[in-house]
C-alpha cells in the first residue's frame, strides 16, 4: 500500500537530541515521520536552460537562445539547492557567475566547472530569492567551450 513504513519498536524507544535542529520529536521514529512530512510539504522544482550551438565567453546561460535578453524569473520563495549540466563536449572549463535582480548588480557567487566530460551535478547550494527576483547566469570560458549546453536548476520551496 502507499505511504505505509515499518515503525521499529527500537525507534520508538530510541531517545531523539532536538535541541539543535528545529524537531519538535524526542524519540527517533517521530523524528523519522517528522522529517518525512517536512520533505512532502517542502516540494521541489525545476527550471531548464537550453543553449543550442557553442557557447562562447560572456553568454548568458537563459531559457534559450533564442531569449538571450530574457532573465530567469523566480515565482515562488525558493533556494536554489542543486543544479545539473550537459553538453556534447568533452573536457569542457568554464564558471557560471550568478546574478540577483539584474545583470549590471554585483554577482552573487562563480560555480566553478572543470574537466567535465559532457556533464555533472552541483549540490549543496542554498541560495534564496523571493517571489519575482531575476536570476542571471553568465558562461564564463576556462578552456574548452560547452556547445549544446543544457543547466536544469533545482529549487526547493521555503515556508
Amino acid at each position: 500500500m502507499r505511504n505505509q513504513y515499518f515503525k521499529s519498536q527500537i525507534a520508538l524507544t530510541t531517545p531523539f537530541d532536538n535541541s539543535t535542529n528545529g524537531f519538535t520529536a524526542d524519540e527517533v521514529q517521530s523524528a523519522i515521520e517528522e522529517a518525512r512530512q517536512i520533505a512532502l510539504d517542502l516540494p521541489v522544482y525545476t527550471i531548464p536552460l537550453i543553449m543550442n550551438g557553442t557557447m562562447s565567453n560572456g553568454d548568458w546561460i537563459t531559457y534559450s537562445n533564442l531569449t538571450p535578453d530574457n532573465s530567469i524569473r523566480i515565482p515562488i520563495k525558493s533556494e536554489l539547492k542543486a543544479f545539473t549540466y550537459d553538453n556534447t563536449r568533452t573536457s569542457v572549463d568554464f564558471d557560471m557567475e550568478f546574478y540577483l535582480n539584474g545583470r549590471t548588480t554585483t554577482k552573487y557567487a562563480t560555480r566553478e566547472v572543470r574537466n567535465v566530460d559532457y556533464g555533472g551535478i552541483f549540490t549543496g547550494l542554498s541560495d534564496p530569492f523571493d517571489p519575482g527576483d531575476t536570476l542571471d547566469i553568465k558562461y564564463v570560458d576556462q578552456g574548452t567551450n560547452a556547445s549544446d549546453l543544457t543547466v536544469i536548476l533545482f529549487f526547493r520551496v521555503v515556508n
